[in-house]
């Protein structure tokens, strides 16, 4: 899988689609309230953390997407061979590079 970080977030390729990757504080938020935990938590829960971490870093540049869109991105991902925890680390960079974090996600 393809990506390359850009200011404040990551140009990716995920299921043959070029994404922008950008997390702010308010993405952040938005995904733990939908959790109902904190991030910290949330990591504990493997594919939902995952789904919820790429819908969170996709808002930004895409409004409209939803939690089962960000999951059907990573299933079409998965049935071609790729891994979730590719899709982990595309997330964990793309928070890396918002500055919002530092350091190890998983």
């Amino acid at each position: 899988m393809k990506r390359r970080r850009v200011k404040g977030g990551s140009l990716i390729w995920l299921a043959g689609k070029p994404l922008v990757m950008y997390y702010t504080i308010n993405s952040l938020c938005a995904m733990e309230a939908r959790a109902g935990i904190p991030l910290d938590e949330l990591m504990d829960y493997h594919f939902s953390a995952t789904r919820l971490l790429l819908w969170a870093g996709l808002r930004y540049c895409y409004p409209g997407v939803t939690v089962w869109d960000a999951g059907e991105l990573i299933g079409k991902h998965l049935q071609h061979g790729g891994t979730l925890e590719e899709v982990i680390d595309i997330c964990a960079d793309g928070l890396r590079a918002s500055g919002l974090i530092d350091g190890d996600v998983s």
